[in-house]
């Protein structure tokens, strides 16, 4: 399979794509209309930050099935484009932790021992300057409003060095987020108690640190904002440091998007957003991407892509199902004879305890397979379902004796209720269909198979035999499922050749069968 590597990627990225038997095609620099004349047949595509993937581009590219990006942020791909087109995206939101933590905790020591009044002394800038204006580190109060993947590693930091941490928990879970045994408390007392408190919310309209809020720190407090300017009322800020209120600060600020109050505001340090990272964070983001990428061709996916929301914990444990869930899908639309539009999946077993969204969305991918103009997938199934109104429901039942793990898709009809349910057999997870219309049956799925119900009576069997016979079409295998004799049974049979309708019909009349379905998976 191939790869298209796009802008100043690490070396060790496309090194990483190798190794795992990928062909790479590296290009320094492509624009839009270059990208749309060289992507198609590449099944992957790995670019840079800051590289713009379109819809056009994705439009012309056929074959893709994954996009990365080298970065903690994709906010040059066109996310919905690929969603809608069953294309699985990928960055490395926690390659940047690291740098992230020491960057904030490079600004908290900054900021305690006034390191930016005193370099402007010495460079004849600050005239009023006196030594002994910053303060010790340890036994200091470190306050934390926000979370991000880096929080951890600064709590973990902050303390080594003597420093008590309060954390505000701002959303459920954050408390776990930043080292379990932080005291969170409300932002009011985290500002209030702080004795240099770090900002590490996203940007908003209207800044979360205003005219108003500011007055509520600690007189002489420090302040650390070391990824978006924006949540502070820079002219307030620039007022609050002239007045004394607060002794320093560290402000992140996009270059060239300096506000005007920024500039002249004393004791006061600007610096780059910490997501601007390392040359570490930026080779670990790269190899990151590249074992991404290479996973989802090999048909896994790892936890943390962009556009499936089901991606979680469990999304490499469940991918071996994915391709039983899609054949039981496309297995249960050909038994109903109609399209399905309301699918009721049971996970059983060993499942039951999964996440199962992401198996869902691998069952819708076979319902609909063949409703949309575009390909159905794992990635864009819940998308397509919602726009043809399909809905999935699913059950859980821990307690299956006879399967390790069984998943059951049932709906209604022409023939009335149907139903079916699979398993994985071994340790490379090959499907097997075990039962149909409640039956028992053993059959691994297969491109051509047949269904057929009758009432258990001697010699159906050799009948559907001798007319598959006499029409060259050999049984590769069969199974059957039935109760008692006199009840209605169930056979499937996986074929080398596909039957038509016409056939199906004459197996119906021909033999005495209730129902016939040809399978094509």
């Amino acid at each position: 399979m191939s790869v298209l590597a796009v802008g100043r990627l690490a070396p060790e990225c496309i090194a990483r794509l190798e190794e795992d038997g990928l062909r790479v095609e590296a290009r320094l620099d492509a624009d839009a209309a270059d990208l749309e004349a060289c992507i198609d047949g590449h099944e992957a595509l790995v670019v840079a930050p800051g590289v713009p993937v379109g819809a056009a581009v994705l439009d012309a590219a056929r074959a893709l099935k994954a996009v990365g990006v080298a970065g903690t942020g994709a906010g040059g791909i066109d996310v919905d484009a690929a969603t809608r087109r069953g294309i699985v995206v990928v960055h490395a939101p926690d390659a940047g932790a690291v740098s992230e933590a020491e960057h904030a905790l490079a600004l908290v020591l900054a900021v305690l021992r006034d390191l930016r009044t005193g370099d402007a002394a010495l460079r004849g800038a600050a005239a009023d300057w006196m030594p002994g204006c910053g303060v010790e580190v340890r036994g200091t109060s470190l306050g934390l409003i926000g979370v991000r993947a880096s929080s951890s590693l600064l709590v973990e930091r902050a303390r080594a060095l003597g420093m008590e941490v309060l954390a505000c928990e701002a959303q459920v879970g954050e408390a776990a987020a930043v080292g379990g045994a932080v005291d969170c408390v409300t932002p009011e007392q985290v500002m209030a108690q702080a004795d240099v408190l770090v900002l590490q919310t996203a940007g908003t309209d209207a800044p979360l640190l205003g005219a108003s809020v500011l007055p509520g720190l600690r007189p002489g407090a420090r302040l650390v904002i070391p990824s978006a300017a924006g949540v502070v009322d820079a002219a307030a800020l620039a007022q609050a440091l002239t007045d004394g209120r607060i002794a320093a600060a560290a402000v992140a600020v996009e270059p060239g998007d300096v506000p005007a109050p920024l500039l002249s505001a004393p004791r006061l340090l600007l610096t780059t957003p910490a997501d601007a990272g390392t040359i570490d964070a930026a080779r670990r983001a790269a190899v990151s991407v590249a074992e991404q990428v290479a996973a989802v061709l090999r048909g896994r996916l790892l936890r943390g892509a962009l556009n499936v929301p089901a991606a979680g914990d469990d999304a490499d444990e469940l991918m071996p199902f994915m391709g039983l869930c899609s054949q039981l899908g496309r297995l249960l639309v050909q038994l109903a004879g109609a399209p399905v539009d309301a699918v009721e999946i049971t996970y059983g077993g060993s499942v039951a305890y999964y996440d199962t969204r992401l198996l869902t969305a691998g069952v819708l991918g076979g319902v609909l397979a063949g409703r949309s103009e575009v390909p159905v997938n794992f990635v864009n199934a819940e998308l397509v379902a919602s726009e043809l109104g399909v809905s999935a429901s699913e059950t859980r039942e821990s307690g299956i004796p006879d399967f390790p793990r069984l998943i059951t898709v049932a709906a209604g009809g022409t023939g009335g209720a149907m139903s079916v349910s699979g398993t994985s057999l071994g340790s490379q997870h090959k499907p097997r269909l075990v039962r149909v219309f409640g039956e028992d049956v053993d059959v691994a799925p297969a491109p051509h198979m047949a269904v057929l119900r009758y009432v258990d009576a001697p010699g159906i069997g050799g009948k559907v035999g001798t007319l598959l016979g006499e029409w060259a079409v050999n049984i590769a295998h069969m199974s059957v499922g039935r109760g008692k004799l006199g009840d209605e049974a169930v056979m499937v049979v996986t074929l080398d050749d596909a039957l038509t309708p016409q056939q199906t019909d004459e197996l119906v009349a021909r033999c005495g069968l209730k129902y016939a379905r040809a399978v094509e998976l």
